[in-house]
């Protein structure tokens, strides 16, 4: 992964008897076995008498609950040769498995080690610290219990004098409830206290809705949920949101479950969440949300309670026993009247890694600070318009750049010196350009934000209509200007040292009076891409059809080895643009505009776009269907139709960014659509302009949102590697909210906490000493190989041979790839 999305990091926990074996600092790779350089006990070295080290098995797994036996050789004495090898062996080696009922007392298995039969006390490690832990017990034994609070598969390792026997147990997670648990920090904080709630910052939980329904209390209610009359089909019942197939990613806020059916309204809901292979199962009943008593609206949505959506998400994607994909199933049944309808259900894939990081974003109509050229819908209260930030576990966003700027008493309209919107991030998170909104220079004059500094702003006078839209380097050092007409731009694109020193360009070969649009740079600063609007580059000639790549040596400044990876029509309205490289640097993501206006890549106004991926080899473009809401041959939708605009909201994609590194085995695209989310954003697409509407109803939340897809790794060019789809929670719920970039923390230096390597400068993430838990360091123990999510430089510097070097860190394949 990287520094936005964290895979669970193995918290290895063992305890040390007398085995001669040091645990405590173990480094350990994917299977969480120790490598051959581990420290070992006396009788497994070669002594002076010239015994022999022991063999056996070293972590190799060949089939769940069995493991490799091998020999132990121990020191004969004076003869220097080993006596008759010794036999060491744990019981039981079948798999084990536990039913852990949540909440309750946690069950154990009991593990013993014997040397020729007699019972021995040996070193006790698991490799999945989440599910459990191990302990001595009262008679050489090791004791597993688990936590209660995640499922799988974990595997117990005794080790004696440098030989591992691996066993394994398999841990089931059930649970149930009714209605919410208002004793839970995290369910207390889904359930709103009062209307307002609902459309304060991110809405309920951040994701919207009425949070949290009550107990059901009614007997027979309860007794229909549990035996449905049908299936729902004659009801039309049916998911509005979330998408089947969706891939989500560890560490995300619950999403809110939306539903229709002919009956418009519920009683009770019963949710129930399962895994494939078992590792956890939970079903909950709830009546309906206690607040639309106050507001009088209808039960049609629920989220998933947060704690249970972590269990299952910590537990679903992890490994299994049969070793198939443990994917997370949600079904719903709805009741009315005393009679309840279905179950519906979908499933969905979970990454192994955790949404972290920073996004920021442009949002038009925010609340967070008044800085509007123009009272809002009837000459009411002014709105802003400003760069936001989304941090992780944060239910909204946090204002980054923008200031207040009052209207004047003489005139409704003000300077509006303090608005800040459009703007550019560089990949690691570092810089920030954003456009002024100043009536007088129309968005010409930009300023620069320290994102590592509190938000320093450092406005860039002298350079207007220069760094609007610009590429910057993934330091931030570098900024390559555009040429797209977007309301302010350069004449040329050219490079400037950034922040700029002076006026002066860096002189740069390989281009010639080139006209780039929307430029942006790889994540190792090797390749641009832009729209090719004009100059020359070589022997080519620029007319704004065609989406290219050029290498960029940055010692040289020397641009080279133009490729096409778009061509489009002569329409001006129909352009390529707003490219985003993956973070194998070589294959973007961009925005294919179908309808515009104005001559660019347009998201309001009726524009009409959706987002496609091409590769620098081969340059065969590809619209991403399943991003889109496309079915797989790209012939009909799999989104929600509804009125007001939306039969078909596959149209309504735009402006995609790539988070910088891959996570959980995908990449990551966030993009602006005017789609429906569900039931609570249903205005019309077009309506996100706060002076034409009252945007402080949450009955106008407007569709223009950000959201998020998952893409497979190395996948074939001419393919379609999207999933579809999920909301990005914590965004204002109120606002209209577009071109996200999703960029990397700060790194740690060596010696602060971590819970993987690419969250650290160095690269490492490992074991402190003594209870100092992981921190980062600048090398892997013995520096034999990197585990995954720390630093590489190739394929094979990475322990775990599944894994792929990308972008300079160890990273897992998409789940089935290989």
């Amino acid at each position: 992964m990287n520094r936005s999305l964290r895979g669970i990091v193995g918290l290895f926990v063992c305890i040390l008897a007398a085995s001669g074996w040091a645990c405590g600092t173990t480094h350990t790779d994917r299977q969480g076995f120790p490598p051959s350089s581990a420290p070992t006990g006396d009788d497994a070295t070669t002594g002076a008498n010239g015994g022999q080290p022991a063999s056996g098995n070293d972590g190799g797994t060949t089939g769940y609950g069995d493991s490799t036996v091998g020999s132990l050789f121990v020191d004969s004495g004076s003869q220097g040769t080993p006596d008759a090898p010794h036999v060491f062996d744990v019981q039981p080696s079948t798999l084990q498995t536990i039913v852990v009922p949540a909440g309750q007392a946690m069950p154990t298995v009991t593990y013993q080690a014997t040397l020729d039969g007699q019972p021995i006390q040996a070193g006790w490690l698991i490799d999945r610290g989440d599910l459990g832990s191990i302990a001595a017990g009262p008679a050489v034994q090791g004791i597993f219990q688990p936590t209660g609070t995640t499922g799988g598969l974990v595997n117990v390792i005794a080790g004696l004098n440098g030989q591992t026997i691996q066993r394994q147990v398999f841990v089931q997670i059930t649970a149930q409830q009714n209605g919410a648990n208002p004793n839970a920090p995290a369910e207390g904080a889904q359930i709103p206290t009062g209307p307002a709630d609902l459309g304060s910052g991110g809405g309920v939980g951040g994701v919207g809705g009425e949070g949290l329904g009550i107990p059901v209390t009614d007997p027979a209610t309860l007794a229909a949920l549990m035996n449905p009359t049908g299936n729902g089909q004659t009801q039309r019942l049916a998911y509005l949101y979330p998408y089947d197939q969706t891939v989500f990613p560890r560490g995300l806020l619950a999403p809110l479950l939306q539903w229709t059916w002919s009956t418009g309204n519920a009683d009770a809901i019963q949710i129930q969440l399962k895994t494939t292979s078992g590792s956890f199962s939970w079903t909950g009943t709830f009546a309906a949300p206690a607040i639309l008593t106050q507001t009088g609206g209808k039960f049609i949505r629920h989220p998933i309670p947060q704690d249970v959506w972590a269990m299952a998400t910590n537990t679903a994607g992890g490994a299994t026993p049969n070793k198939m994909a443990d994917k997370l199933t949600v079904s719903l049944v709805v009741a009315s009247g005393g009679q309840a309808y279905g179950p519906i259900s979908e499933t969905w894939i979970i990454a192994p890694a955790r949404l972290e990081g920073t996004i920021y974003y442009n949002s038009y109509g925010t609340h967070l600070v008044q800085n509007s050229l123009q009272p809002s819908f009837n000459n009411g209260p002014q709105f802003g318009a400003a760069v936001l930030a989304i941090k992780e576990g944060a239910t909204g966003p946090t204002l980054v750049a923008g200031k207040p700027s009052p209207l004047q008493s003489v005139d409704p309209v003000n300077t509006g010196t303090g608005c800040r919107a459009c703007h550019v991030v560089s990949a690691d998170g570092s810089r920030l350009v954003v456009q002024q909104g100043d009536n007088h220079e129309v968005y010409a004059a930009s300023s620069a934000y320290d994102l590592r500094n509190g938000y320093a702003e450092t406005p860039l006078a002298g350079f207007n209509n220069t760094f609007g839209w610009a590429g910057l380097s993934p330091n931030g050092s570098i900024a390559f200007t555009n040429n797209a007409n977007l309301a302010a731009s350069a004449n040329t694109s050219q490079l400037f040292s950034f922040p700029p020193a002076s006026n002066t360009p860096i002189a740069a070969t390989g281009i010639t009076n080139l006209q780039a649009g929307t430029p942006a740079f790889s994540p190792d600063g090797k390749h641009v891409a832009f729209e090719f609007i004009g100059g020359t580059i070589g022997a080519s000639t620029g007319n704004a059809t065609q989406l290219v790549a050029l290498d960029f040596d940055a010692s040289q400044n020397a641009f080279s080895n133009l490729r096409v990876l778009a061509t489009t029509t002569t329409d001006p309205n129909k352009r390529v643009g707003f490219p985003s490289f993956f973070p194998t640097n070589d294959a973007v993501a961009f925005h294919q505009q179908i309808v515009g206006s104005n001559h660019r890549y347009d998201t309001w106004q009726g524009a009409q776009a959706q987002v496609w991926w091409s590769d620098l080899k081969t340059g065969k473009a590809m619209p991403l269907f399943a991003l889109n809401g496309l079915n797989a041959a790209g012939t009909g939708s799999t989104l929600p139709a509804g009125p007001t605009n939306h039969a078909n909201d596959t149209t309504l994609n735009y402006e995609p960014t790539v988070n910088p590194a891959a996570s959980g085995g995908y990449i990551w695209a966030i993009f602006t659509s005017r789609r429906l989310y569900g039931n609570v954003a249903t205005t019309d697409p077009w309506q996100s302009d706060p002076r034409n509407y009252d945007a402080t109803l949450v009955a106008n939340t407007t569709t223009k949102k950000l959201w998020v897809a998952a893409i497979d790794l190395n996948a074939q060019p001419g393919t379609d590697p999207s999933h579809p789809a999920f909301y990005l929670p914590a965004q204002e719920l109120l606002a209209g909210n577009s071109r996200g970039f999703w960029v990397l923390d700060p790194c740690k230096a060596d010696g602060q906490s971590c819970q993987s390597g690419d969250m650290c400068c160095n690269g490492y993430c490992e074991p402190g000493p003594g209870d100092a838990g992981l921190i980062c360091a600048n090398s892997s123990p013995n520096a034999h190989c990197s585990k995954t999510q720390e630093k590489c430089t190739m394929t094979s510097d990475c322990c775990d041979k599944m894994d792929l070097c990308i972008n300079g860190f160890c990273a897992q394949p998409t789940p089935g790839s290989q």
